[in-house]
């Protein structure tokens, strides 16, 4: 949760979706529940959150915080005894930042085995948690994993309401997709004009987007960057080279939307094209840049080598539309995310190019079949025909929609083909 200014004297709590599900019953018995994300976006506070409103408050217990080093060291289960003070069958335990410590994951480990009858933990970080599942270890089988992204447009709108369900996010959604998106677009409330337009001008990280002003966005994304480099990617990686790191950050805007040459960057930056990949890797376990895939299904030639590049916020973007474009990138891969880390069934995120340079921004699939295919356009409201000729020689029968920079469109020109504005789209995100 974070408070959101409402006007000059009143703020309100915004509400984060993942608190719908992962603190249920279903998530947290059993295993250890562990919430990975950006810096700076929200896990501390939703986890804070969450134990106030379940009496379990003194139990937050943070790893950047020295005094509670001293007292782990001192007695490696100070918490496991504070929380039995606490008069509940089994309380809740966020440990946060305890990926900064030494061996942290056999500490994990032991504290579950010993413990989880007793305690319900919950461990909150950045990008060693995420490496945790990419790499695989003794602690597989003992939690389960959640993704907190920066706020969506839903999340900023909604405030302390219910939050509406994400197209795919119910059962019945499932059992007929098409009709499912029809009913989502059709039935979805337009965000107010001015939330929607401040979220893509300042981005969905918390501080910039609340304060609302333009010295304190620029600021706060200058030394956000510069933090990621300087502390973040020199901690996990061990790379030395931050100058040109930071370097390839400042080329990435003006090839947002574009397959990246890596050959081309080393040129650029005088490194191999194995360096620049592992910069690139490593800039994505910080959650600063992701990349797409080009649909890899042999159709008539098509590019299938180069992936596209993104910024997790689009704000670092260079142009209007490469940041329009972004946006929509963003809000498709946090989509998609969601998805996983609820348990749906795996839908994965594409981009398409063929050697003439024909495209389609963004496809999304099921079973390895397109289930929506999607182009970014800042104004035209007339469906590319790309989009069409992709939906014939796939011979998928898939909703086809043109997102525009426009907020309040909405053009259904026949069932499964929609020209909307953004905010729609990502209402339903």
């Amino acid at each position: 949760m974070f408070l959101r200014k409402m006007d000059s004297m009143t703020t309100k709590f915004i509400k984060r979706e993942i608190s719908d599900f992962v603190f249920s019953d279903e998530w947290l018995v059993g295993t250890m529940l562990f919430i990975a994300g950006p810096r700076q976006s929200g896990k501390t506070s939703l986890a804070r959150k969450f134990l106030e409103e379940n009496g379990c408050s003194r139990l937050y217990y943070n790893w950047d915080i020295e005094k509670i080093r001293r007292k782990y060291r001192s007695d490696p289960d100070f918490f496991v005894k504070e929380a039995s003070l606490i008069q509940m069958e089994k309380p809740y335990v966020v440990l946060d930042e305890i990926h900064k410590i030494t061996r942290w994951k056999n500490i994990l480990k032991g504290i579950y085995d010993e413990y989880q009858h007793i305690i319900n933990i919950i461990i909150t970080g950045s990008a060693r948690l995420d490496l945790l599942r990419r790499s695989g270890d003794s602690l597989v089988g003992r939690y389960t994993m959640a993704h907190l992204f920066p706020f969506s447009l839903k999340e900023w709108v909604g405030g302390i309401n219910k939050l509406t369900p994400s197209w795919l996010h119910e059962s019945s959604d499932w059992k007929d997709i098409v009709t499912a998106l029809d009913r989502k677009l059709t039935g979805v409330s337009p965000p107010p004009r001015d939330l929607a337009e401040a979220y893509f001008k300042f981005g969905p990280f918390p501080v910039p987007l609340i304060s609302g002003s333009d010295r304190r966005s620029r600021k706060w994304h200058q030394d956000y960057a510069t933090l990621l480099v300087r502390e973040d990617l020199r901690d996990l990686s061990g790379i030395r080279e931050l100058d040109r790191v930071s370097h390839l950050i400042e080329l990435l805007p003006r090839r947002v939307g574009s397959p990246l040459s890596l050959r081309n960057l080393g040129e650029d930056l005088e490194a191999n094209h194995t360096t620049i990949k592992n910069w690139l890797q490593a800039l994505h376990r910080l959650y600063l840049v992701w990349p797409l895939l080009p649909y890899s299904v042999k159709l008539h030639r098509t590019f299938r080598k180069e992936s596209k590049w993104y910024f997790l916020d689009w704000t670092f973007a260079g142009s209007e539309i490469s940041r329009f474009e972004n946006l929509i990138a963003s809000s498709l891969n946090r989509f998609v995310t969601s998805l996983a880390d609820r348990g749906w069934p795996e839908v994965k995120l594409y981009f398409m190019r063929t050697y003439d340079k024909k495209e389609i921004d963004f496809i999304l699939t099921h079973n390895a079949k397109p289930i929506l295919a999607i182009e970014a356009k800042l104004e035209n409201v007339k469906i590319s025909p790309q989009l069409r000729k992709f939906r014939r020689i796939t011979g998928e029968n898939i909703p086809i929609l043109q997102v525009v920079n426009q907020p309040g469109v909405f053009l259904r020109k026949e069932f499964g083909e929609y020209v909307v504005g953004y905010d729609r789209l990502l209402m339903i995100l």
